[in-house]
């Protein structure tokens, strides 16, 4: 008897911690979303809205929304993280509640802000960070690109010499990185991967010159991260002979004959996602990662460039690869053993 009423003590103590911490849990201040016509959103980048890339792809997203529910929007360009300390908060102060960061490295400055105006709402695009009740970050799988561009690379190289131009050292182009040298060895075990790290996004010339070191030293594709920069990495695979694989965009048309193929991540539709997520008063403090499956990461076609048996193989491989959250070693023989049927 006596264990029974220990045990009767025991639940009526959990029960008042439960009522306790629900009372608590009330007091948290969450979000309130505005009315759909207050809705105001801004758009903050570190680049230029024409640099063919990354910025003018989130900057088309966000033109595309404002076409389609007839929201004022703002766009501020070129934003340094020094400049950044005064656009946040300028933008907070002209009544946007929807505030995008195209750029992780505005993730700190962002966590701050978000504690001091708690109705605005702020999102990093890349900055794999949340915060109750009003920071949200939407990343792509990049590892699944990555692997993309590796298998493109790995199938088109004759001298087995692969490069890459990033812009800067970051974690989502370390994963790209990984990812891509997981496809290339998955194909071409023989392959090489070239990183140049130009510590730069904006810069043509010097996107160029990284491009011509790796090319003297036998590398025959190439392709890059680099936004702007990356112009100049085409360019110069244009003036060697060499491949090209485009990056974020399709990027054909900046060299018909080079570019074999482009890895897109649709940065406009992951934009207009966010965009839509808010409208519907259903955006959450979390972490969202998008891939092949949600259609924002994806391969253009070869434009005649690349074989036609090895784009049905490539193909083969997108498909599989679509349902994959990780790619482990075992993951990638797999892939590689499937797609041999042409």
């Amino acid at each position: 008897m006596a264990f029974s009423k220990k045990n009767l003590l025991f639940l009526v103590l959990i029960a008042g911690f439960a009522l306790i911490a629900a009372s608590c849990s009330n007091n948290i201040p969450g979000y309130k979303f505005p009315d759909k016509k207050l809705v105001k959103i801004a758009l903050v980048l570190p680049g230029s809205i024409n640099d063919s890339s990354w910025n003018a792809s989130a900057y088309n997203g966000l033109k595309r929304f404002e076409s389609d529910y007839k929201i004022e929007i703002a766009v501020v360009e070129k934003v340094s993280l020094k400049d950044a300390q005064k656009v946040f908060p300028r933008l907070v102060e002209k009544g946007f509640n929807l505030i995008i960061g195209h750029n992780y490295q505005y993730t700190r400055l962002l966590k701050k802000l978000a504690m001091f105006y708690p109705q605005t709402f702020f999102c990093v695009i890349g900055g794999e960070t949340n915060q109750y009740p009003n920071l949200c970050s939407f990343n792509f799988k990049d590892e699944q690109y990555g692997y993309l561009i590796g298998i493109v690379a790995g199938l088109n190289t004759s001298t087995n010499k692969i490069g890459i131009v990033v812009g800067e050292k970051i974690p989502s182009i370390e994963k790209i990185i990984i990812g891509l040298r997981k496809g290339l060895k998955s194909v071409n075990p023989k392959a090489d991967l070239i990183v140049s790290y130009i510590n730069d996004w904006n810069d043509i010339a010097k996107g160029r010159e990284a491009a011509i070191e790796q090319i003297n030293t036998g590398v025959d594709v190439i392709t890059h991260f680099a936004d702007a920069a990356g112009i100049g990495v085409i360019k110069a695979a244009e003036e060697s002979d060499i491949s090209a694989i485009g990056a974020v965009v399709d990027q054909h048309e900046l060299a018909p004959t080079t570019v074999v193929s482009s890895g897109i991540q649709d940065i406009s539709q992951l934009i207009f996602l966010a965009c839509e997520q808010y409208y519907n008063h259903s955006l959450e403090p979390t972490s969202y990662h998008f891939g092949l499956k949600d259609q924002v990461i994806d391969i253009t076609s070869g434009y005649g460039n690349i074989d036609p048996t090895t784009e049905t193989r490539i193909n083969r491989i997108k498909v599989m690869l679509a349902d994959l959250e990780v790619i482990n070693q075992k993951e990638s023989d797999a892939l590689n053993k499937n797609k041999i049927v042409n």
